[in-house]
Order: C-alpha cells, then sequence, then structure tokens
C-alpha cells in the first residue's frame, strides 16, 4: 500500500478561467491588485474622472482667462507645492537637481507642457472639449509610431491594426468644410508634441524621483508659457475684473486635482497595480471627458465626430493592449510626464543601444538591469553584459538588491543560442566548444 503524499502545486486551480497571453492583463486583474484592491479602484476612479474633466475645466477657464497665462499661473503653483513636497522625500542628498537637469527639464516641459497642453488648450478656441479629448487620445498612436520609425520596434500585428485606425480616424475625424481645420490641427500638434517630449523625458538627464522632476518640468513649462503669453499679447486681453468665481474655481481644480491629486494617484497606480490596467485610461479618459461635455456644456459630437471617436478609442485599445509593459503616459493635460523618473530604467537597457551616440553619453543608469550570469546560470563576475556602450560602467553608484535578480529576456535568449551552438550532434567539447562530428 503506497502512502499517500501531499504536494503543493502552483498551478491554477480545477475551473479557473484561462486567457490567452494577449489579453493576460484581464487575468491579472483580481491577482495583481488582491492586497491593494479598495485603493486601486479608488485610485482609478481619481485618475479616470479628474483627468476627463479637465477638458471641461480648461474650456470654463479659458472664458476669462487667456490660455497660455492660465497655464502659466496652474503649473507655476502646482509645480511649487509639488516641488516643495517631494523635495523633502526621497534620497535628499544624493539626489539634488542640477543645474543641467533644470535645463533638461525646462526643454522637456516646454516640448511637453507648452507643446502638448497648451496647443490643445489653444484648440479649444475652435472645438468642443469632446473633440479636443479624443485628439489627445491618440498619444499611445504617435508613441508607437515613434517607437517604430526612431526606436526600430517590431510592433505586433495588433499594434499595427491599432496604429493604422488610429490615422484612419484621424482622418475621419477632420472635416475641411466644417470651420474646425485650425482646431484639429493644433489638437494633433499638441499630441505629438506631447509624446515627442514624453520620449525626451526618458533619456534626459533628470532626478531619479519622478514626482521632482515632474514637479521641475512643470516649474519650467511655467516659464515657457509666461514668455509665449507675453509675445501673443495676452496680458493686454486679460481683464481681471471679468475673471469670474467659476473660472476662478476651474482653475484651481486644475491645479489641486488635475495636477497634484490625480497625478500623485496615478503614481501611486504605477508601482501599485499592472502597468495594463492601469494604462486604460488611454481609452477610458476620453469617453469620460464626451459625455461631461454633453453633460456640464452641452457640447454634443455629431455623426461624423461620433464615428471617429469610435475608431480612435479602438485604435487606442489595440495599441495598449498590443505593447503589453510598454509605458503609457499620463493625459496630455495632467501636468507632467509620470515616467520621467524612476520608470525611465526599466527599459533603458534595452532601447540605450538605439539611441544616438551622444543621448547615450548622457544616460546615467543607477544600477545594473540585473546580475552577471553566465552561459550555465552560475553567477560569474567576468561575464557581466550590460547593454549599450563600455563607459556606462562606471556610473554605477548603488549595489545591487539582495538575493538573485532574472537576467532580461534579451540576454536569456541569446544565452539559449549560445548553447545550441555548441552542441553539434548532442555533443560538447571539453571547454564547451564545438566538436565536429565523427
Amino acid at each position: 500500500m503506497t502512502p499517500s503524499t501531499t504536494t503543493t502545486s502552483r498551478t491554477a486551480p480545477r475551473g479557473a478561467v484561462r486567457f490567452p497571453a494577449r489579453f493576460a492583463w484581464v487575468g491579472r486583474l483580481g491577482a495583481g491588485v488582491r492586497q491593494h484592491r479598495v485603493r486601486v479602484v479608488l485610485a482609478l476612479a481619481i485618475v479616470y474622472v479628474v483627468w476627463g474633466s479637465t477638458y471641461i475645466a480648461i474650456d470654463v477657464a479659458m472664458t476669462t482667462i487667456p490660455p497660455m497665462l492660465l497655464m502659466a499661473v496652474r503649473f507655476a503653483i502646482a509645480g511649487g507645492l509639488l516641488y516643495l513636497w517631494a523635495s523633502r522625500r526621497g534620497d535628499r542628498h544624493g539626489d539634488r537637481p542640477t543645474l543641467r537637469q533644470w535645463l533638461h527639464a525646462t526643454v522637456t516641459g516646454g516640448t511637453m507642457l507648452v507643446g502638448g497642453t497648451g496647443l490643445i488648450s489653444l484648440a479649444m478656441v475652435w472645438i468642443g472639449a469632446g473633440t479636443a479629448a479624443l485628439l489627445s487620445a491618440t498619444v499611445p498612436v504617435w508613441l508607437a509610431l515613434f517607437a517604430r520609425t526612431i526606436f526600430k520596434d517590431r510592433l505586433s500585428v495588433v499594434a499595427w491594426t491599432g496604429l493604422v485606425l488610429g490615422l484612419v480616424g484621424v482622418g475621419v475625424l477632420v472635416d475641411p468644410s466644417g470651420g474646425q481645420l485650425v482646431g484639429i490641427s493644433l489638437g494633433l500638434l499638441g499630441a505629438i508634441a506631447w509624446a515627442a517630449g514624453s520620449l525626451r523625458s526618458r533619456v534626459s538627464p533628470a532626478p531619479t524621483r519622478p514626482l521632482v522632476a515632474a514637479a521641475m518640468e512643470m516649474l519650467g513649462a511655467s516659464l515657457v508659457f509666461l514668455v509665449v503669453g507675453l509675445a501673443l499679447g495676452e496680458p493686454a486681453r486679460l481683464d481681471l475684473a471679468a475673471v469670474d468665481l467659476v473660472a476662478i474655481l476651474s482653475l484651481l481644480y486644475l491645479i489641486f486635482a488635475g495636477s497634484i491629486v490625480a497625478f500623485t494617484a496615478y503614481r501611486w497606480l504605477l508601482n501599485n497595480a499592472p502597468t495594463d490596467i492601469v494604462g486604460t485610461h488611454a481609452y477610458v479618459n476620453p469617453i469620460v471627458a464626451v459625455g461631461l461635455a454633453w453633460l456640464l456644456l452641452g457640447q454634443q459630437l455629431d455623426e461624423r465626430a461620433t464615428v471617429a471617436a469610435g475608431i480612435i478609442l479602438m485604435s487606442v485599445m489595440l495599441v495598449v493592449m498590443g505593447r503589453p509593459g510598454e509605458p503609457i503616459p499620463a493625459q496630455a493635460t495632467s501636468g507632467g510626464d509620470v515616467f520621467a523618473g524612476a520608470s525611465r530604467w526599466r527599459r533603458i537597457g534595452r532601447r540605450i543601444g538605439s539611441l544616438p551616440q551622444k543621448a547615450r553619453q548622457q544616460v546615467r543608469v543607477p544600477r545594473p538591469q540585473y546580475r552577471p550570469v553566465s552561459a550555465s546560470g552560475t553567477s560569474r563576475p567576468h561575464d557581466t553584459v550590460l547593454h549599450g556602450s563600455p563607459e556606462l560602467a562606471d556610473t554605477h553608484e548603488t549595489e545591487l538588491p539582495d538575493g538573485p535578480t532574472p537576467p532580461p529576456a534579451a540576454h536569456r535568449r541569446r544565452v539559449r543560442r549560445r548553447r545550441r551552438s555548441r552542441a553539434v550532434d548532442g555533443r560538447r567539447g571539453p571547454h564547451g566548444h564545438r566538436q565536429a562530428p565523427r
């Protein structure tokens, strides 16, 4: 009689729903957020509602406040408060912002916030808040296009389908005879500028604390907004007596709710929820914006814009699903790029080889991406492999964490290819060299 033994299995229980690899994020919705389920749902609700309503607040505030001066005041106050709070946390002595980082933050903030948020806000002079939200939703589509053309990333069939659908949806939305060509063009340029600034923020020198880097970008962008507003003559058009209470409340809502509360909630979500779940804001926020614009402002989409909205939202969903694990930037009216700090280092090892030589010399990797692993799976100091130029080996300032760190997928593939190349007819040489068949 064989004694019964008890074994522990890590497989899914019988009857559990299995999802394809492409839709694995659906299965992780419960498992990935089990520990913070209530807080994750609350943070997602804040991001959906607050960021979706920022278009309404901008549209209302611009009735009496010029757009460039509105954004200058918003980001000056929000960036100053966020910097005072975030600079007192984390590595205060080893991660002090330098003058070079402030200059790069000003350039990045000018590209993202002035070129992105500023142009989208300016587009609302000709188009409604719902249409502006749809144009802003195309940021993941432009990011995928930049990733293919600049970084030579391979896109899946799903991502390619979403990319083509996004371009088709933009073409359907543009109506040359509708009198909105200027506004739609400005909105598209704003989405493209936000995507370009998001890519730049991942390679430019910045503090490793994400909120500090975002606050620096807000403060730098506020100066650029002020200069642009002065150049456009907006102070002469500003009538302080005409600024009503609704416009002031909308500005305060943009400062505290849009740029601080929702921004902090989104940053917390990145650390406590799967990226696939957090990235759903890319196609949920436009729906919220369109609904609030119809409910609060009476702005309705015509048949052409409704069809374009369906195509654009479907394209964004396919692009997000077709590029799992890719960073999804914050909304273009949020006030900063939450991937400007620590999240940049997630993919820098894979992207560093594709960057220009000048950009490669500016990147400072704070720690190695993985432990040295040999072909046999054991750790050996002389087998360390780093992506990019050899100069990066001198920039490591922190020690590796305790415990083994798995190598990235690219290194594992190289190890497997090396093992296959060493084996000929199932035999190996005495030192791992190829051995000719007898």
